[in-house]
């Protein structure tokens, strides 16, 4: 990566390059820190919006690198027919999770793969892949629609650097969200739809009917991020689309209350003892 934010090959930090206004996190409970959406990074291109909830590409704040292993949390809308052309990554797990839309994967280890609603991607970069993501996938199947894609791609640090890289994905049954949480991508999980190279980490993903209430996954830290819907939390109040929750040091026994059907990504994660090289 060269360093704890963004890789500057990645197809974001090419462009600009604008930055909202940034508030002082507002920390109600011992552990608990509360970013709104507007806290969020913004970078435009012609055809696409993307918000950054960590430091990013020429996005930088010292104090907003990643929290835990997670260096990424990109909230992307690209625009039919657009995308991001060949880019390079390395030493990190991404995975792609689209919430609407579909997205077209091609990579220099001969992968490809349509990512839509329900299919998670995870790309291992270690030592290093060139990859290219589109929202074309109509040209391939003219039965798809044309629409735009709205997905959020999240990095997590490998527990060891420079492996040869690999591609997986993975289809779950988009009901079994509604019912509780489900491990989207995990170190530890078995049953989780994809593996990870990072141990301690798994990705919780579920959605919550209106009126439905569910408490957090346990664990060290979790990053909680609201991708749609609104939700009350315990002692917390409100949370609107892309806000997000850090929790540490045992503050994560919290419940999520359903205003209107909401979306829930959780990373649960365990504070690092440094990456192997």
């Amino acid at each position: 990566m060269g360093g704890a934010y963004a890789d500057a090959n990645s197809p974001d930090a090419s462009r600009s390059r604008d930055t909202e206004p940034v508030r002082t996190p507002r920390s109600p409970t011992p552990g608990v820190e509360l970013r709104h959406a507007e806290q969020r990074f913004l970078s435009r291109t012609d055809g696409a919006r993307t918000l950054h909830s960590f430091s990013f590409g020429e996005h930088y704040d010292p104090t907003n690198i990643d929290f835990g292993p997670l260096m990424v949390n990109n909230d992307h809308l690209v625009r039919v027919g657009a995308g991001y052309p060949d880019h390079s990554h390395r030493d990190a797990e991404i995975v792609t999770w689209v919430l609407s839309g579909s997205l077209v994967h091609e990579d220099s280890r001969g992968n490809s793969g349509l990512t839509y609603p329900g299919l998670v991607q995870r790309m291992s970069a270690g030592s290093g892949v060139v990859h290219a993501e589109r929202n074309d996938a109509y040209r391939i199947d003219p039965t798809l629609p044309a629409q735009p894609v709205h997905f959020i791609q999240m990095w997590i640090r490998p527990d060891e650097a420079g492996v040869a890289p690999s591609y997986q994905q993975g289809e779950l049954a988009l009901g079994d969200l509604a019912r509780d949480w489900v491990p989207i991508a995990s170190g530890r999980h078995s049953d989780a739809v994809v593996s990870l190279g990072s141990a301690s980490s798994t990705l919780w993903v579920s959605v919550l009917p209106t009126g439905i209430s569910r408490r957090l996954p346990d664990g060290d830290l979790l990053h909680v991020y609201l991708a749609r819907g609104l939700v009350d939390v315990d002692t917390i109040g409100r949370l609107e689309p892309g806000d997000s929750l850090r929790l540490s040091g045992g503050a994560a026994q919290l419940r999520l209350s359903a205003r209107e059907e909401a979306e829930v990504l959780v990373w649960e994660m365990a504070r690092e003892e440094g990456i192997r090289r």
